[in-house]
């Protein structure tokens, strides 16, 4: 069953990305109904399927897309971190700052790519993903507040070379799927314990805290732009560079604070 809240949105991943998530996510499919298949009947299983797909399509539809910036360092680290960004017009991989909101493992991070969107393990740094996060107005996830005190809000046109995944790829316990073509079953955790747990989850939710493992995790592919930017996000608006404001206000970006 396909949760892809937008299917007007064509999407523009690369087609060796998009056709390595797609069958990567058919093999997730076979592993989570088998999980499911002895404890709900045939009907009831492809009954559920359909609810949860429709309303986690309803949950994303609502979806904002966004990025921490600054890690959890001082403020004048995470504040040169932001005029980097703007002055470059554009947000680094983690690759090319050699730094990470987690922990930084380049060789991890280079095999799992691999792994999950079939990128070459010797890729250029600048053409790896942007790591985010998917969130709702007024809602910002206490898991992502180390990530910095800073947010990018982007643009919903982001979306068309955007995969997800409901916690940390690192966690290794659901799979990416492309938000213009989600299998509903890559969100439900290939675990016995937790597969039937989950799709009622999914079933019943209301709103996107319910579904995700901490954060819902976004990848951001094709990389981030200044003009994917639509909102720059911070606690206190006199923590914001002077230089940064001027660059926002001639590029039409918003500098607002969280919850405002």
């Amino acid at each position: 069953m396909n949760a892809s809240p937008a299917p007007t949105l064509v999407s523009q991943l690369l087609p060796h990305v998009s056709l390595h998530v797609e069958l990567q996510g058919k093999h997730w499919d076979v592993a989570v109904r088998g999980k499911l298949k002895p404890l709900i009947t045939p009907q009831a299983l492809e009954d559920d399927l359909v609810r949860a797909a429709a309303n986690v399509r309803r949950i994303l539809a609502m979806a904002q897309p966004q990025l921490r910036v600054g890690k959890d360092f001082p403020l004048v680290y995470q504040q040169q971190v932001l005029r980097q960004i703007f002055n470059a017009q554009r947000v680094q991989t983690q690759f090319e700052t050699q730094t990470s909101g987690g922990a930084y493992a380049p060789h991890v991070r280079a095999e799992l790519e691999s792994e999950l969107f079939g990128y070459e393990v010797a890729l250029d740094s600048r053409l790896r993903p942007v790591y985010g996060y998917l969130t709702t107005v007024g809602y910002e996830p206490a898991a992502v507040e180390r990530y910095g005190r800073f947010a990018l809000r982007l643009r919903p046109s982001i979306f068309s070379r955007t995969t997800l995944s409901i916690t940390d790829t690192l966690d290794r316990a659901v799979v990416p799927a492309a938000y213009t073509n989600l299998p509903v079953t890559a969100l439900i955790p290939n675990l016995s314990g937790y597969a039937r747990y989950f799709l009622g989850k999914m079933v019943a939710a209301t709103t996107m805290q319910e579904l995700e493992f901490h954060y819902v995790e976004a990848q951001y592919h094709g990389g981030v732009g200044l003009a994917d930017i639509d909102c720059l996000l911070t606690k206190h608006l006199p923590d914001v560079p002077p230089e940064v404001l001027e660059i926002c206000q001639a590029a039409g970006i918003d500098v607002r604070e969280f919850g405002s």
